[in-house]
């Protein structure tokens, strides 16, 4: 377990190193290209940072006091939890917002860099992060995976809805996507919530 803990710790580390970088990136180039799906994952990413941040926290807490695991387990799953509906709501509001008004968005070759980097390096970051949570039986893990692969999820989203726009214009694409990944994201964060340790008394 002892292994566990620090790959864990190492995993969300290289999360916030990542996100604080691309995240940013992936905001400003979504909100200059109008592309929902890139700013989505600029948003996702962020989010990804606060629950991997939370995490780093939480399995300090478990190497020093393995006693205080299940009360850090709690915190960091509500901090993941949150974040993941901070990502659905957002998602699913401007997404709606955007195919109401029939808003499209424009090419843009940093978009479309942000958005299929973030693919790339988000897919075997998540995976990891899920398999680590599994045989640590953190849901707290497992849900920020998720968050990451969500992130891989609108990155690939966003290069095809970018595309599809520029070349066939198919402008609801981007949105249409988007709607569909706030879905997977609440329905993550409902079972993160759901499957929080109960507190100690």
């Amino acid at each position: 377990r002892v292994r566990l803990l620090a790959r864990a710790i190492r995993l969300s580390i290289i999360s916030v190193a990542w996100g604080l970088v691309s995240g940013v990136l992936a905001v400003v180039a979504g909100i200059n290209a109008g592309s929902l799906g890139v700013l989505g994952l600029g948003l996702n990413i962020l989010a990804d940072v606060t629950g991997s941040l939370g995490l780093i926290w939480r399995f300090r807490v478990e190497q020093r006091d393995p006693f205080r695991a299940n009360h850090a387990e709690r915190l960091a799953s509500l901090v993941v939890g949150t974040a993941l509906v901070t990502v659905s709501l957002s998602l699913a509001v401007a997404a709606t917002t955007a195919l109401i008004s029939r808003t499209s968005p424009h090419q843009s070759w940093i978009a479309l860099g942000a958005a299929g980097v973030s693919t790339i390096v988000l897919t075997p970051l998540g995976l990891a992060k899920r398999r680590t949570g599994q045989e640590l039986a953190s849901h707290a893990l497992r849900g920020d995976g998720t968050l990451s692969i969500i992130g891989s999820a609108l990155g690939l989203v966003a290069v095809m809805g970018l595309l599809a726009n520029e070349y066939l214009g198919w402008w609801w694409t981007d949105r249409g996507a988007a709607l569909g990944i706030a879905v997977v994201a609440g329905v993550e964060a409902a079972r993160v919530l759901r499957n929080r340790p109960r507190a100690q008394t």
